[in-house]
């Protein structure tokens, strides 16, 4: 027998809002990264094409380790959380 998983519709406006969160950090983070990349390859690098490459890239890569931090909220810097690495709460107030 199937059973009908409905899913509130708080959280589908809470993905809607990190979807929305992830993008926008994508967009800033690239244009950011673009610009650095362009200032740099003026002033520094004689007009060379790869600092604005490697900037772009940079951006890119950082907000896709924002967006799995927004999405997968759970694990901390590759990590995840289980009840084995948990700190213990008996130890604190013991102490």
């Amino acid at each position: 027998m199937a059973v009908d998983k409905k899913i509130p519709s708080e959280e589908i406006v809470n993905e809607k809002a990190s979807f929305d969160q992830a993008t926008a950090n994508l967009l800033v983070k690239t244009g950011l990264g673009l610009s650095v990349g362009i200032v740099a390859s003026a002033l520094l690098f004689k007009r060379r094409m790869w600092p604005v490459t490697f900037f772009t890239g940079a951006g890119v890569g950082a907000a896709y380790a924002d967006a799995q931090r927004i999405f997968d909220s759970v694990s901390t810097l590759g990590r995840p959380v289980s009840a084995n690495n948990a700190p213990s709460t008996e130890s604190k107030n013991a102490a």
